[in-house]
């Protein structure tokens, strides 16, 4: 299976919308939101469109969605690097090496700190979380456990080279 992963363009960002609405369901038993009165849980993705300081990423299978990643600037364990702020493979892409490819995609995109986060009740996040960063940094990464503040999880902090 051929997958491509890339920065997202104008015409991808209503799919990544809808994968958002599937991901947010997928962590609805976790993360505490609601459905607003149109059924979705909504997502602004106005300053990933523009790529300034957001970026957004998208993965594709045989030109379909399979997935996307949501990167801004480190804001949770740091000042300086980049935040995960969400990532997302469909769930017939997991388990196949895509999400791991994809999360290694865009580390190299964005070379220097970083910090991953995951809810602390989302134990197979950090399972996967931990194994792509042990990967990607020979083991190279500090684990933070974010109990104040407007983010609570486990972060883990690391720094890329350039792909």
């Amino acid at each position: 299976m051929t997958v491509i992963f890339r920065q997202a363009r104008g015409h991808d960002f209503p799919a990544i919308a809808r994968m958002l609405e599937l991901y947010q369901y997928e962590l609805s038993d976790h993360w505490d939101q609601e459905l607003d009165p149109a059924g979705e849980y909504g997502y602004d993705l106005t300053r990933h469109m523009h790529a300034a300081t957001s970026f957004a990423y998208i993965a594709l299978a045989r030109d379909h969605p399979a997935g996307f990643a949501l990167v801004a600037p480190a804001c949770v364990t740091r000042n300086e690097g980049c935040w995960m702020e969400q990532f997302f493979v469909l769930g017939r892409y997991r388990r196949a090496g895509v999400g791991r490819s994809f999360a290694r995609h865009v580390f190299g995109c964005h070379p220097g700190p970083w910090e991953v986060g995951e809810l602390a009740e989302n134990l197979p996040a950090q399972r996967f979380w931990r194994a792509v960063i042990a990967e990607v940094t020979d083991d190279a990464f500090t684990e933070v456990n974010v109990t104040g503040g407007w983010w609570r999880g486990v972060v883990q902090q690391f720094s890329t080279t350039a792909a």
